[in-house]
């Protein structure tokens, strides 16, 4: 290849992704590295199916911080708190249209907190009234260190949303969970699957399956579902930079 043309050296050439294949331009690229370094078991499987083979890759997980701090549920009878932590895409990778969708659907009472900021951030506020629930929503905008926000400000999570299109490997699951918090994501093709272990530290949905997502959303909220926040640190163990 060019590289090694220029340099008239053999070296060892590594691909090292951070994103879904399937939505990156150039992607085909990576098959002319000698290895490659995966970032979760999606990204590994996008890989061979372009005709790398398992034994030439070798899944990295981004690490977390162990946190000595516990976020709890809110008390019995008030709302359920929802988060959300990331940029603003009405649709498109984020598409926080799903979020705000299917929170619009659900029974009983909620509030939802977002920390974050992007291009669509007027869009998603004029969505947000366009269905009835800004009045549910409080939002924060960008923050320098939003978990931060979430123990000073937020102070009770109930869970953290994500309705991600695509991703490489979301780290505001790993740093939520780390909290003790449990996370109702999209099951896109890289990352959540890899972190979350359904009914015990979140639930997964088929991305784009509103009915699912709400479904998810009733059970939280309703009380029938409940997670142990204490626990959840612990299942998590794998990706801790220790």
């Amino acid at each position: 290849n060019k590289a090694r043309k220029k340099s008239g050296k053999q070296f060892t050439i590594f691909s090292w992704p951070h994103f879904s294949l399937d939505h990156k331009k150039h992607a085909e690229c990576i098959t002319y590295a000698d290895y490659h370094l995966a970032i979760s078991s999606g990204i590994k499987k996008q890989m061979m199916a372009r005709g790398i083979s398992a034994q030439d890759i070798s899944v990295v997980y981004n690490p977390v911080s162990i946190k000595t701090i516990i976020v709890p549920p809110p008390e019995r009878d008030k709302p359920a708190v929802f988060l959300y932590v990331g940029r603003l895409k009405f649709e498109g990778q984020k598409r926080i249209k799903d979020l705000f969708d299917g929170l619009a659907r659900t029974t009983g009472e909620w509030q939802l907190h977002i920390i974050g900021d992007g291009s669509d951030f007027e869009k998603c506020q004029a969505y947000s009234r366009e269905l009835g629930i800004e009045q549910h929503v409080i939002w924060y905008g960008w923050q320098s260190a939003p978990w931060q926000v979430v123990q000073k400000k937020v102070k009770n999570v109930t869970a953290l949303l994500l309705t991600s299109a695509f991703e490489g490997f979301p780290m505001t699951l790993l740093e939520a969970m780390s909290y003790g918090i449990p996370c109702i994501s999209s099951d896109c093709m890289s990352g959540p699957r890899d972190m979350i272990k359904p009914g015990l530290n979140g639930e997964l949905y088929t991305p784009g399956a509103i009915d699912d997502f709400v479904g998810h959303l009733n059970r939280v909220i309703s009380g029938e579902v409940k997670y142990q926040h204490d626990i959840i640190p612990g299942t998590i163990e794998r990706f801790y930079d220790v």
